[in-house]
């Protein structure tokens, strides 16, 4: 998605070739415009002229009055200032407009295909370990990227910046025309800690087969001229030699980034013609064998470059990085405080914040929070502290001065993100446990300004004293988790702002011990030295198939697995588990992988169905009989071989034919009443 409008000014035009000048709020698939003076307008679509717009009487709609903008006096007109329509109407109206593209970039499928592996890795995993890199990234972006950036002119509109310009913009370390901090490559090797080297390679200009107006034609669907056009000059390297293999692709082959810069201003109204956009083609563009273009994006030159909206799209095509924006404008997201938001200035974008910077695989140091601890935090190389509930829902910590690229931050200090990497910023409203944003920054003066649309920031958002110098569970912002559980998070001392802050934790805290009366493991998640309120997951881990799992004692009771505990005070815990005679009894037998496919389907499916009181009683029978029938077998190898061959295989074997009759016929749905397969594998 392009780098959100916040109140950007815009020249659009009547057909009469009148201008209108408005600011406009939005991207290309949502925007709302003004005139200068406040008033929102609409395109007539039967007339083509800007009109002043009305409501709708439900407020979905945004009409034109009938009145065309500038042909009335301001104070004269009957309508509000700054109209909008309901957030929910803005949100479908968006995700409508993307949805009628009837494509999806390829950056957004591979950060899903991401989550999904990242879900399934923290579902198979038992517990969160001690190192706080766990839950990282799965596909860091780190080494050297190439993009491809192609200069268009028209037979009517001749490009008027060099293409050694443009190389310069895009490569060359230190550059500084049109007032830019640096260069594209300039900005991404800083935010990575010169882990990533990003260049394109930029082509000579190619002259379009039609003059400007054929491709800017509104009455054509919006972005079908723009992926002509590309295609056209696509055609034309192929033609000539191009070498596309120089250009970096993911598994899939598709080129990462496609970046087109076409000559002369926008003419186009929003959403019309050549408006600048990014998106994917309709079809994969077979450039080579092994090299297919989806994902571009596309703007005009203009008189000169700015930094801004080509490193924001390319933070999507080649790192994957989400918008932290609302797509329907229910909040100000992160504002200017991340590239992937507001992001500052044009010629100098402010970095990405921690949260992404991580994400991508660009961190320096991260530190797990613990209680009791004093920590020094550079404003740079990329050093945060982490405190984690899960892999999921976590608080980064970063220090944020405003220097080189983050200068026009609107404030300095401890930068404190709550991120809920299954949340959305995009679609989610703030406030919303059930919807949660993805990432939002806790803003030191408990005002929410970014959630309340007040601003993109202030001089009170960041943390360090005077002003703010704790944070902690009593604070606002406060520290909890998202369904308002106590995380523990306790920062008793922050320092002044600086390029280098100290911030103390909480000295003390809850203890957990956990007994254990058998053989297995109990794994804690979060797993720390002390607690401080925290909810606690207990999992009971049996020590091999022939140990079970019995229940729980001390402060905790029940035989649920896992098992919730709260740390408001010190608490004990005994797991008990007892021996399962029949895996003695099968031990080195050929009857040993069959009792274990029963143990499984014991496991995982009878003890989570309707059956499972029933099983309970007949197990307690067989666990009080089992020890004595062992210890017979043990004195008597006669009576060894009878329970072997007439009791224990002829069970096994019929069990485990029942198992899968019952598979077979009803399927463990219908009769068993779960919500899942079982697992026989693992």
């Amino acid at each position: 998605m392009p780098v959100y409008y916040n109140g950007e000014e815009f020249t659009f035009y009547n057909p009469d070739g009148s201008e209108v000048k408005v600011r406009g709020w939005g991207n290309q698939f949502a925007a709302v415009f003004e005139t200068l003076d406040g008033f929102t307008v609409v395109q007539d679509p039967e007339s083509g002229f800007f009109h002043y717009a009305i409501l709708s009487e439900d407020g979905t709609e945004l009409l034109p009055s009938g009145t065309r903008v500038g042909t009335v006096a301001p104070q004269e007109l009957p309508m509000a200032r700054h109209l909008r329509i309901t957030p929910e109407a803005a949100g479908r109206k968006a995700l409508a407009a993307q949805e009628e593209t009837g494509v999806q970039p390829r950056w957004k499928i591979r950060r899903q295909e991401r989550r999904q592996r990242r879900t399934r890795s923290t579902s198979s995993s038992e517990g969160t370990s001690d190192n706080p890199s766990e839950g990282g990234p799965l596909a860091a972006t780190i080494g050297s990227y190439v993009g491809l950036c192609i200069l268009i002119q028209f037979p009517d509109v001749p490009g008027t910046i060099s293409q050694q310009e443009v190389t310069n913009f895009c490569n060359q370390p230190g550059y500084t025309g049109f007032g830019n901090n640096g260069s594209v490559r300039d900005y991404f090797y800083d935010n990575s800690d010169h882990k990533m080297t990003y260049t394109n390679v930029v082509t000579d200009y190619y002259t379009a087969q039609h003059n400007r107006a054929h491709y800017t034609d509104p009455n054509v669907s919006y972005g079908t001229r723009a992926r002509e056009l590309i295609i056209e000059a696509l055609d034309h390297l192929k033609a000539q030699g191009f070498n596309f293999e120089q250009l970096t692709a993911d598994g899939s082959g598709y080129v990462l980034a496609l970046n087109v810069f076409y000559a002369g201003p926008t003419v186009n109204n929003w959403s019309q013609g050549l408006w600048p956009h990014s998106w994917a083609l309709a079809t994969p563009y077979v450039a080579s064998s092994t090299r297919r273009f989806s994902d571009y994006q596309i703007t005009n030159m203009g008189s000169q470059l700015t930094l801004g909206t080509f490193c924001h799209e390319n933070g999507h095509m080649v790192c994957d990085l989400p918008d932290l924006y609302s797509y329907n404008n229910l909040h100000n997201g992160v504002g200017h405080y991340c590239l992937m938001c507001w992001g500052g200035s044009s010629t100098n974008p402010t970095q990405v914040c921690a949260y992404l910077k991580n994400d991508a695989g660009w961190t320096s140091s991260l530190r797990q929070i613990a209680q009791g601890m004093s920590y020094s935090v550079a404003v740079s190389p990329n050093d945060f502290l982490i405190h984690r509930r899960n892999q999921t829902e976590y608080f980064i910590v970063e220090n944020r001065m405003r220097l080189g690229h983050d200068a026009s931050l609107p404030d300095a200090g401890l930068a404190i993100w709550h991120v809920i990497e299954n949340g959305n910023n995009t679609q989610n409203p703030p406030f919303n446990q059930s919807l949660p944003l993805e990432c939002s920054l806790e803003q030191a003066d408990g005002r929410f300004d970014l959630e309340y649309k007040r601003n993109g920031g202030d001089a009170d958002d960041l943390f360090g004293a005077p002003a703010a110098p704790t944070f902690g569970n009593a604070t606002t912002p406060n520290s909890r988790w998202n369904d308002g559980t106590v995380s523990g998070l306790e920062f008793t001392s922050i320092s002044n702002p600086g390029s280098t802050m100290t911030v103390s934790t909480q000295t003390g805290g809850h203890t957990l011990t956990v007994n254990i009366v058998g053989s297995g493991d109990v794994k804690r998640n979060p797993d720390l030295s002390t607690y401080s309120g925290e909810i606690v997951q207990l999992t009971a881990v049996p020590a091999g198939f022939n140990w079970r799992f019995i229940e729980w004692g001390g402060d905790l009771t029940g035989n649920a697995n896992p098992n919730n505990i709260t740390m408001n005070g010190n608490k004990s815990v005994t797991a008990t588990f007892k021996k399962c005679p029949i895996a003695i009894v099968t031990a080195g037998t050929m009857l040993a992988s069959h009792a274990n496919f029963l143990r499984m389907y014991r496991d995982e499916v009878v003890l989570k169905s309707v059956f499972r009181a029933l099983f309970d009683r007949i197990l307690e029978r067989y666990y009080q009989f089992s020890p004595s029938v062992v210890r017979k077998m043990n004195e008597s190898s006669l009576y060894e071989k009878f329970v072997k061959y007439v009791v224990a295989y002829p069970f096994v074997f019929c069990a485990k034919g029942a198992v899968i009759i019952v598979q077979g016929i009803h399927g463990l749905k219908l009769t068993l009443g779960i919500n899942t397969k079982p697992n026989f594998t693992s």
